[in-house]
C-alpha cells in the first residue's frame, strides 16, 4: 500500500466516515496493519515477539502508530515474506539500524 493509499484509509468508526487520518496524530492499529499489508493479529504477534514496539497511548487511550513504527512493520513484513525466520528478524533489523547509525555519523 502506498502512502497515498494509507492516507485514504478510513479512521476509527467513532470518527466520520471518509475523513482521512492526521499523520501527525498517527495511525490506529487497523490503519497501520492496512498500510503494512498485514492483519491486526499479525501486528499484535509482532508486538509479542518484540519485533515492533507498541506505541504509547494518546490522550484518548488509543495507541497511535507513527512513521517509525510503520516503517518497522513494513520491514518485518518484507523480511518475513522473503523467507527470513521471525526469530531472526529482530536481530537483523537491530544490526542494520546500528550500521545505518555508524554510516550517518561519518
Amino acid at each position: 500500500m502506498t502512502t497515498r493509499q494509507a492516507a485514504a484509509v478510513h479512521v476509527d468508526s467513532q470518527e466520520k466516515p471518509g475523513k482521512t487520518p492526521n499523520v501527525r496524530e498517527g495511525f490506529t492499529i487497523d490503519q497501520a496493519a492496512a498500510f503494512a499489508g498485514v492483519t491486526v493479529m499479525t501486528v499484535r504477534d509482532y508486538h509479542q515477539r518484540r519485533l515492533v514496539d507498541e506505541p504509547v497511548c494518546d490522550a484518548s487511550g488509543l495507541r497511535r502508530y507513527r512513521s517509525a513504527e510503520l516503517l518497522r512493520l513494513v520491514q518485518v513484513r518484507t523480511l518475513a515474506g522473503a523467507g527470513v525466520p521471525l526469530a531472526e528478524i529482530g536481530d537483523l533489523l537491530d544490526y542494520l539500524s546500528g550500521v545505518a547509525h555508524v554510516l550517518d555519523t561519518r
